[in-house]
This record gives C-alpha cells, sequence and structure tokens, in this order.
C-alpha cells in the first residue's frame, strides 16, 4: 500500500490501524505546513488523512495525487475515533482503488473521484 500520511490533527495512535506504511506527520521532524504536506504527498503518490477541510478543497481544485482519506464524525474521544475507523478501515481501503477522496463520516463513507485537467 501507498504511504499514508496522517496529519497532525489526528492522533499518533491511528499508525497501528492503518498498518506499516502509516507515519504520523509528527514523526517526520519539523512540524509540516498543509503545503509541505500535500507536496509530500503528491510527490509520493501518498493517501492524507486528516480532518481538515483544506485538502478537500486542494484535491478538488488540482486533482491526484494524493488521496485523501477525510475523517468528518466531529469531536470524538481517542478511543471512540480509533474504534471506528479500525471498523471502517478495510472497505476505506479497497474504496480508494478506485476513489480519489474518501470521506469518513459516524455512519457512512462516501467515494468521490476527480478528473482535473
Amino acid at each position: 500500500m501507498n504511504e499514508i500520511l496522517i496529519d497532525e490533527n489526528l492522533p499518533e495512535t491511528l499508525q497501528h490501524i492503518f498498518g506499516p506504511s502509516a507515519v504520523h506527520v509528527s514523526s517526520l521532524g519539523q512540524r509540516m505546513s498543509d503545503h509541505q504536506l500535500w507536496t509530500r504527498g503528491r510527490a509520493n503518490n501518498s493517501i492524507i488523512v486528516t480532518k481538515d477541510a483544506d485538502f478537500f478543497e486542494r484535491l478538488a481544485i488540482e486533482g491526484p495525487p494524493p488521496k485523501i482519506v477525510w475523517v468528518r464524525t466531529g469531536n470524538l474521544r481517542r478511543i471512540d475515533l480509533e474504534g471506528m475507523l479500525a471498523r471502517v478501515w478495510h472497505e476505506v481501503s479497497v474504496l480508494l482503488n478506485n476513489a480519489d477522496l474518501i470521506e469518513v463520516h459516524s455512519d457512512r463513507l462516501e467515494a468521490l473521484s476527480f478528473d482535473v485537467r
């Protein structure tokens, strides 16, 4: 699987759910701006997991890569967020084969593709 970049607005503990290709941005050294994270994701054909709407907007304008998993659950306790993502991660991974953006809601997943030229 491609590198999975976990944005700073999500807990580092998600790495164990996403597998060995997952890295939390805090482990990359200096604090990364959204622009730096996007640039790394684009260069490495990565998947960015975030709660930040800016990545959706950028994906809509520039197109992939990277692919985005946008966590739109609102505020959850860390343990609840981890449990919910663990339950849906396999399905998210499957959807990423054909979609550029996966929106993860508390009650559903939404998959979108972007053809930006």
